[in-house]
């Protein structure tokens, strides 16, 4: 019998774009076997002590988390950080100002659509109500309500895109990000270094984050393929850092992502300094 406990520290709730509350993820953790997880929303520490609670009542080892998003040389990166003081001033302000970021991008993606001409207006916009339980954020279900995209997918396949001119807002540099979680008392991790395809070797991508301070990667994600988690993890090691899993699970608002896979146990990973704290 396998006494090793299965990992998952990459899990979205309804405070960011999940459709899972606290208590369906901690059930849900405990079907899948999950005994370590982490709850990283974006920009978000929302549920986080709802979840701290829930967890060590069914016997699963919690540990706080964010997932924040940060630009480097026009490129978005996402820094998971882990065992953070949730009141952290600083970092309560970065979370606060990414937020509003995003939520001004989104304004100004649904006066684009209108000026192009789709059949939506702003007005109408404005007045609708997302509601958090179907995951996503606003302009998402607005669009999939208003019949012009299907799902998460569609809507960046075919309207967030480069010939619609719209890209992510300008974030953090991930120097700061990586700067304000230290100071929060926590752990700082790449997230998803491979999440898109690229042709940049692990070596020089990792080296560059190592370099501007990140103490973890997170090697096992849904969006790596074997070899490149393999690759990040051997580059950890070499580098005595903290190597980590996640399913980066939106409850149902991506389907093929579930709590608890890809299946990692806390002996083939390295999260000795997340548990520390």
């Amino acid at each position: 019998m396998n006494t090793f406990r299965q990992v998952d520290l990459h899990i979205h709730s309804t405070a960011s774009d999940g459709s899972f509350e606290p208590e369906k993820i901690v059930r849900v953790a405990l079907e899948a076997g999950v005994g370590i997880m982490a709850l990283t929303d974006h920009d978000s520490l929302k549920n986080n002590a709802k979840m701290k609670e829930l967890a060590e009542k069914a016997g699963i080892t919690f540990i706080p988390g964010v997932e924040v998003s940060s630009t480097l040389e026009d490129e978005v990166f996402h820094i998971l950080g882990y065992n953070i003081d949730l009141n952290n001033e600083k970092l309560n302000h970065i979370l606060k100002s990414n937020t509003s970021l995003l939520e001004r991008k989104d304004d100004e993606f649904i006066k684009l659509l209108v000026k192009k001409g789709y059949s939506i207006n702003f007005e109408d916009y404005e007045r609708y109500e997302h509601k958090s339980s179907r995951g996503g954020w606003k302009a998402l279900s607005f669009l999939i309500d208003a019949g012009l995209c299907v799902d998460v997918k569609d809507y960046f396949t075919r309207l967030w895109i480069a010939e619609n001119e719209v890209k992510f807002p300008i974030f953090p540099h991930p120097q700061e990000v990586i700067k304000a979680l230290k100071e929060a008392g926590g752990t700082a991790v790449l997230a998803h270094p491979y999440y898109s395809p690229c042709d940049e070797s692990v070596e020089s991508r990792l080296k560059r984050f190592l370099e501007i301070g990140i103490m973890g990667v997170e090697c096992f994600h849904p969006n790596h393929k074997k070899d490149v988690s393999l690759k990040c993890l051997n580059w950890c090691k070499n580098n005595g850092i903290t190597s980590t899993a996640g399913s980066d699970s939106h409850g149902d608002l991506i389907i093929t992502r579930h709590i608890g896979k890809p299946i990692v146990f806390e002996n083939e990973i390295n999260i000795s300094e997340l548990l520390r704290g």
